[in-house]
């Protein structure tokens, strides 16, 4: 999960980690109470990688016509979440807020799938009525898909490391033409200053991180 990558990138275990906000997260958002201790300007770097949608995977046509996670909470319908520590289930937990729900609002709450591809099997396999994940995980089962959100996918890295090989070779590939047109075939996605720096405070701006 996001939270988890970043934490790993902090340890040594690896040199970049990805995750996910929405355009503008509130400045008190779960996302942001998540990563503004974890991230830290003129210590990390951000590579810009992608935009991308996400919203509830439901099974094909959305044959209760779902419009939101109000409704999976009204009619109680199964619901599969996403575990602790990564980006869809801060989104989730911002997503409720805004919806004046609480997770035990949720039918399935505490039941959870390691990733997006997971949730969308869950749907398919009658396990579950809906669940919170991408486009592309939807359409790839042939499931129907809700949007929600449109999110920004970042690459974060220590400064320090933006000029190794294998970053820089990130970097150069990120930016073709070729790889931005292959993402932009991917439902649900596009590039989104692919493969720039960026500085944390310039890419969000409204999260009061201390320097």
């Amino acid at each position: 999960g996001s939270v988890d990558a970043i934490r790993a990138l902090n340890e040594g275990r690896c040199v970049v980690a990805g995750f996910h906000t929405r355009e503008q997260p509130n400045i008190d958002s779960p996302s942001a109470l998540a990563y503004r201790p974890l991230l830290q300007p003129g210590l990390h770097k951000l590579i810009g990688f992608a935009e991308r949608v996400q919203g509830l995977i439901v099974p094909k046509g959305n044959p209760r016509k779902l419009q939101g996670l109000a409704d999976v909470a009204r009619w109680r319908l199964r619901y599969v979440n996403r575990p602790l520590g990564t980006g869809t289930r801060l989104l989730l937990e911002e997503l409720l807020a805004e919806a004046g729900l609480s997770a035990s609002d949720l039918n399935g709450h505490g039941q959870t799938e390691p990733s997006h591809a997971a949730v969308a099997q869950a749907v398919a396999s009658g396990r579950a009525d809906a669940g919170l994940g991408t486009q592309s995980a939807a359409e790839r089962l042939g499931l129907g898909f809700v949007p929600l959100v449109r999110e920004h996918y970042h690459l974060a890295c220590l400064k320090s490391a933006l000029d190794q090989p294998a970053v820089l070779a990130l970097r150069q590939v990120l930016a073709t033409p070729a790889w931005q047109s292959a993402l932009a075939t991917v439902p649900g996605y596009a590039p989104l200053a692919s493969g720039q720096v960026r500085s944390l405070k310039a890419v969000l701006p409204w999260w009061r991180f201390n320097t």
